[in-house]
Order: C-alpha cells, then sequence, then structure tokens
C-alpha cells in the first residue's frame, strides 16, 4: 500500500517538473515572438513617441538595420549606448509588427572584406579607443558607433540604404554626457532615416537669389546640410512669375542686402498663402569682425530690406541693432605683452544662444548655436490666431546697442560689467505657426495689380493653418566661416579660433527643415530628456561604510531568517507541535 502511494507521488512530481518545464518553453517561445515592454521609467526612456509609433506601424516597406556598435572590451559608455540601441531597434520592431529587423556586426572581428566594403562604400569611420588586452595589457580598437538603414519598399522598387552616425557629437573629446544625449536622440535619428528612405520623391527647397543673397564659399556648409536631405535648386526670385509651393516645400532667404520690392514680397507672400514655408535669416545690420584687420574701430552699419512691415504683419519685427551677451559668448584672441601666446577675451557680440523658454523640438536638447553680430527681434502681442515661439535667446545678462554703432578693437580689453547688461532672454530666432492673412489682402498697387493680371494669378487673401515661418536676425547662423590656414571652408557652427568644438548650427538648421517640411512631426522625439540620476560624492564619502554593511549583513540575515522558519515549519508537520 505504501508502496502505491509512493508510485503515485512520484508520478505527480515528475508530471507537476514535465509542466514547468512545458510552461517555461510555451512563455520563452512566446517572448520570443511576441516582444513586449512595460516602460515604468519616469522620462519613458524606453519607449516611443506617438508620432513615432504611428509612423512605423504605416511603413510602407521592410526595414533592416546593421549597428557596428559592437565588440569585446569596448568602454562603458559605447556599451551602454550599444545596449539602448538595441532596445530602441525591439521597440521599433514591436510597434512595425515585425517590419523593422536588426543585427549587430563587430567590423574588427574576422577581417570581413564584406563588412570593411561596406564600411568604405557608405564613408563610415571608426573612433580610436584604448581597451584592455587579454594579455593584461592595453591596446588601441576602432569602435565604430554608426549604423547602415536599409529599406525595401513593397511596391519592388528598388531597395536604398542610409548610414546614421549614432554619437551626437559637438568635441573630439568624447564625455558621458555626449553619449547620454546621443541616447535621447536614438529614436529621431532612427526614425527619421527610416523617413526619408521610404519617401518615393525627394522634397526640394529652394535657395532665393536675386537680393544680394550671400552666394560665396561661406554657404558651403548651409548647401551640404541641405543637400544631404533635400533637393537643393538656386532660384531668382525676379526670373519666376511666382513659387511654387507644390515644388519647393520650403525656401531660404540667407542674407539679402539688396532692399526687395513691392513685387518680390508679394511672390514671397502669396508663396507663404499658398502653404510655402519660409526661413527668413536677416542681417538687419551689417558688421565683420574682418573690418579689424585694417583698422581698429569700425561702423556696424543698419541695413534697410522693406521687409520689417511685412514680417510684422505676420508677427515679428527685428530692429536695427545688436544683442551683446555678458554671460554667453565666444572671444577674440588677443596678443598681450610678455605672452607667447594669444589670449581669449569675451566679445559680447559674439553671444552663444541657448534655447527658448518653451522647450520647442527644433531647439530643444541644443548646446549652444554660435551667432555674430545678431539683431534682438520684436515680437507682436496682437493676433493672437498666430502662434510665435521664441526658438533661440541670449542669456540673462544682456543689452542692445542701435546702429549705426562704433565697434572698437580696444573695448575687448575690457570686462563685461553685467551691471550693465539689464535685458533678459533677448530673441534671435522666432517661429510663427498659424493661418496667415496676406500683407497684401486688399492692399496693393496698380504696379502688382497690373502684374497678377499679366502672369493669371489670383490673390489668395490667407494661408491654411499649418502655415510656418522662421526668423532669424543673424544671418550667420546659417554660415560657416573660411580655414585661414587651408582656405577652404569649415563646418556651420565651427568657430575660427576654436576649431575643436563644433556649435549646434547645423542640427539647429536640421531640425528647423525637419519641422517645416515633415508631415509626420518626427521631430517631436528630440523633446525626450533623460534625467541623470547622479549619486551625491559627499554622501557617498560619508555613508560608505553604513551602506557596505547593510548590503552585505541584511542578505545573510534575511537568508537565516528563512531558514529558521522553513526549520519550524517543517518540524512543526511532521512532529504535530
Amino acid at each position: 500500500m505504501s508502496d502505491n502511494i509512493s508510485n503515485n507521488k512520484k508520478k505527480q512530481l515528475l508530471f507537476r517538473l514535465l509542466g514547468v518545464i512545458a510552461l517555461l518553453i510555451i512563455v520563452n517561445i512566446a517572448a520570443y515572438r511576441w516582444y513586449a515592454q512595460l516602460d515604468l521609467t519616469r522620462d519613458k526612456k524606453y519607449s516611443t513617441t506617438a508620432a513615432t509609433h504611428q509612423f512605423l506601424k504605416s511603413l510602407k516597406g521592410k526595414v533592416h538595420v546593421t549597428v557596428f556598435l559592437k565588440g569585446k572590451n569596448i568602454p562603458a559608455a559605447f556599451k551602454n549606448l550599444s545596449v539602448s540601441t538595441e532596445e530602441m531597434l525591439k521597440t521599433f520592431s514591436n510597434n512595425s509588427d515585425q517590419r523593422v529587423t536588426y543585427d549587430f556586426i563587430d567590423p574588427t572581428e574576422g577581417n570581413d572584406t564584406a563588412v570593411l566594403g561596406t564600411l568604405a562604400r557608405y564613408h563610415i569611420t571608426g573612433y580610436p579607443v584604448t581597451i584592455s588586452s587579454e594579455g593584461g595589457g592595453s591596446e588601441q580598437k576602432m569602435v565604430y558607433a554608426w549604423a547602415l538603414v536599409s529599406y525595401k519598399p513593397d511596391n519592388g522598387a528598388p531597395g536604398r540604404s542610409m548610414p546614421v552616425f549614432l554619437q551626437e557629437t559637438n568635441s573630439m573629446i568624447l564625455s558621458k554626457t555626449i553619449l547620454s544625449r546621443s541616447e535621447m536622440l536614438l529614436e529621431y535619428n532612427l526614425a527619421n532615416t527610416i523617413l526619408k528612405l521610404q519617401k518615393d520623391q525627394q522634397d526640394f527647397v529652394a535657395y532665393l537669389t536675386g537680393n544680394g543673397e550671400i552666394f560665396s564659399p561661406e554657404i558651403a556648409s548651409l548647401f551640404s546640410t541641405v543637400g544631404s536631405q533635400y533637393g537643393l535648386d538656386t532660384v531668382n526670385l525676379q526670373s519666376q512669375p511666382s513659387l511654387n509651393p507644390q515644388r519647393y516645400k520650403a525656401v531660404i532667404i540667407n542674407r539679402p542686402f539688396l532692399a526687395f520690392s513691392e513685387l518680390d514680397q508679394f511672390k514671397i507672400d502669396q508663396y507663404i498663402m499658398n502653404g510655402g514655408k519660409v526661413i527668413f535669416a536677416i542681417d538687419a545690420v551689417k558688421a565683420s569682425i574682418d573690418s579689424f584687420r585694417t583698422k581698429e574701430t569700425f561702423m556696424a552699419m543698419p541695413v534697410d530690406l522693406q521687409l520689417n512691415d511685412m514680417l510684422f504683419h505676420y508677427g515679428v519685427r527685428i530692429n536695427n541693432d545688436l544683442v551683446l551677451d555678458a554671460a554667453a559668448s565666444e572671444g577674440i584672441p588677443v596678443n598681450s605683452e610678455g605672452s607667447a601666446q594669444p589670449k581669449m577675451f569675451p566679445w559680447s557680440y559674439f553671444p552663444i544662444l541657448q534655447p527658448g523658454a518653451a522647450g520647442h523640438p527644433i531647439s530643444k536638447n541644443l548646446d549652444g548655436v554660435f551667432a555674430r553680430f545678431a539683431s534682438s527681434i520684436d515680437i507682436s502681442k496682437s493676433n493672437d490666431k498666430i502662434k510665435k515661439t521664441a526658438l533661440l535667446t541670449t542669456s540673462a545678462y544682456s543689452k542692445t546697442e542701435g546702429a549705426p554703432a562704433a565697434i572698437m578693437f580696444k573695448t575687448i580689453l575690457d570686462a563685461p560689467n553685467p551691471a550693465t547688461f539689464t535685458k533678459k532672454n533677448l530673441p534671435v530666432a522666432v517661429l510663427l505657426e498659424g493661418a496667415f492673412t496676406s500683407a497684401f489682402n486688399g492692399q496693393y498697387s496698380n504696379e502688382v495689380a497690373d502684374y497678377m493680371k499679366a502672369n493669371n494669378l489670383i490673390l489668395k487673401p490667407a494661408a491654411p493653418a499649418t502655415g510656418k515661418i522662421l526668423v532669424l536676425s543673424d544671418a550667420d547662423i546659417l554660415l560657416n566661416e573660411i580655414s585661414e590656414e587651408e582656405q577652404r571652408p569649415m563646418e556651420m557652427g565651427v568657430y575660427r579660433f576654436k576649431k575643436s568644438y563644433r556649435y549646434d548650427n547645423i542640427t539647429f538648421l536640421q531640425n528647423a527643415l525637419t519641422y517645416l517640411i515633415d508631415e509626420q512631426n518626427l521631430l517631436a522625439a528630440r523633446e525626450k530628456s533623460f534625467e541623470n540620476r547622479i549619486l551625491d560624492p559627499k554622501r557617498i564619502e560619508a555613508e560608505k561604510s553604513q551602506w557596505q554593511l547593510i548590503a552585505i549583513v541584511v542578505p545573510v540575515l534575511l537568508v537565516g531568517l528563512l531558514a529558521l522558519i522553513y526549520t519550524y515549519l517543517r518540524k512543526r508537520k511532521y512532529t504535530g507541535k
């Protein structure tokens, strides 16, 4: 009888064991095929925005992402970026119903000629790092913080690929802050690349000429930046009867120095009323640091482009003044007595602009935008139907100087007195959004009337509700400097006297164009902000022994307590006491 009971218990145990194993297998298969996650982080680090989620749900093709950020013993910051990239791609795959797939490759392993060929074809370069070698010493290794996104359309069209740089960087010296910022922007950088690949036709941007707009090597970086994402045409405003928003999604008006006639303004106005987006990059004051090469004082002169009435009708006015910033500005090197090397002195006329208080996705998470001889912008408080957002501003210690203004070299040596900088956060870049009304609605000259009749044009009195205009009061934001040693264009945002660092001018332009043109609103992903939860070093030092004791003793006590409880329950069960 006892043998039968024993056999039954063994069978029950065996069935339970087999049931647990079967359950584990089913759970693992389900987890592999149907990936899901619950993001409990405060800043939603492992979730995508609603716009990205919807975009991935509606993909019109299959996407494969090859990530080259892999390898043994790579630095912890790169390892974290690699893990974050994998987590983001898992989320992309889940949101797209597995239409997004991915793999990780170490380009330094195996000397694979196909992989090396791919790196060369897409100009993917590595970053040298020092790692621990197996022999106990150290060695140099190349780390590739890149991914290659490949897209194959469902309609049978040829597939296409584009590389993505996963590492956001302004400096040649990497830091945890830079790599943490890279993690924040993973969603946007990957989703935006997929969006570009999915488009059957390239969007075009027009660079206007005809009013003395700058057309020299200083726009090389601008053309390279815009041309890498969009088709780019130069368009003479006077030679066009009208600007077609179906052909050109956006228009850039960059540093004109000749006044705009009424017909010029009419063409721009009607382009906006028909749904076109415009970036005005205007120098309201003409000034250049190169004037110091020949004289110690030069005059900064106002420029009248006849645009202020039209711009004020839309919601802003660019003032004929210069903004000075005592707290955030670049410097100028000056040779001082007794010193072999020039000393950098802060130059208040070269402000480092910061994102506006609104936290708009165009400017959020930017690490400063470099400006030179910028002007202030007045924002009209009338017309509540137009949303006005200050994207870039000076610091809380600012002031203005009206033009004409004498700019003297000797003032470089004078330290700024914060007490005289009484203005705060002066706008230098303002975004206007809404249903603009035409500046010519019911009021235009006979010349405009004749022009409309001759070209069969009908005045459109108002823009759609999605109208957008970006106004910059410093064209230098979109220009690059020329390297004096090599006589070639540098990147936008690189200062000639600080070549190891690049301000976020390029990113600002890219974000602005994406926001103006992109109807998917993927730029919302740039609003993500991860909080660095850094431990207090003073508390660590003071409470180190206490927490070490807790970490060692408490688990041992808990195990001992559980053992006592288990022994007591077992004894009670079999003794009946």
